[in-house]
């Protein structure tokens, strides 16, 4: 999806500071620019920092201080190739003066850098974690797969249709970015986190790069959230 990826837009990200401890020092507006570098086969399958395990063709990355469930928007400075990445282990811990986020070898190639192993880029902060963004303590999370994001609305609606039919909870989510309105495309929301990693295995055997979201209910359109109620509410209460 390169030179189509959009440039995340960063508002809501304040939140991120609720999260920071001195370890994982960040404003809200978190830009930084280094070496970034990819891993993959020898990591595959291991428990990542998150304990989600850890799998090459995840559109995932690490980071030694951002926190973890952040995504960020991660530029060859060399190409402008973009991508979104969402934190999930800390590293990298060879050449840290130089190397500021580990990716995985599918979102490497996403920008170009699979081939000469280590490339220049900027790592902007796109999105605090899901606790970050809750309105209370004891608001639920759902989970979300993110299929693409995209400036050009015709490319969002390409890639909608084709993974609607297979699944009929994607859909198209407009925002506001620096750059103007840009479109997501997610499947979701789904309140079994089991559900949504079928959906993004799915997704990955057709050729889709994709990541699994936590999202908190606050978040989600009204419309999906009443969605997921009603199936759960006719699970418990079958009609007869």
């Amino acid at each position: 999806m390169r030179k189509t990826l959009l440039r995340f837009s960063l508002i809501g990200v304040y939140a991120l500071v609720r999260l920071l401890s001195a370890d994982a020092e960040a404003d809200p507006w978190h830009s930084e620019k280094g070496l970034a570098s990819y891993y993959g086969k020898a990591f595959q399958g291991k428990k990542t920092a998150s304990g989600e395990r850890f799998s090459q063709t995840d559109m995932t990355a690490a980071h030694r201080k951002l926190p973890l469930g952040t995504k960020v928007m991660v530029e060859n400075i060399e190409t402008g190739d973009k991508i979104e990445v969402k934190i999930t282990d800390r590293g990298p811990y060879a050449d840290r003066k130089r190397r500021i986020i580990d990716l995985s070898k599918a979102a490497a190639d996403s920008i170009g850098l699979v081939e000469q192993g280590v490339g220049r880029v900027q790592v902007t902060v796109t999105e605090a974690p899901a606790d970050a963004q809750k309105t209370s303590a004891d608001e639920e999370t759902y989970f979300e797969v993110q299929v693409g994001a995209f400036e050009d609305g015709e490319q969002a609606h390409a890639v909608l249709n084709q993974v609607e039919p297979w699944f009929p909870k994607a859909y198209i989510a407009p925002r506001d970015g620096p750059a103007g309105e840009y479109y997501r495309v997610r499947i979701g929301p789904f309140k079994s986190k089991e559900h949504a990693q079928q959906i993004a295995h799915a997704l990955q055997r057709g050729g889709h790069r994709v990541f699994l979201d936590e999202v908190p209910e606050s978040t989600v359109p009204e419309e999906a959230a009443r969605q997921v109620h009603e199936g759960d509410s006719q699970k418990t209460n079958p009609k007869k």
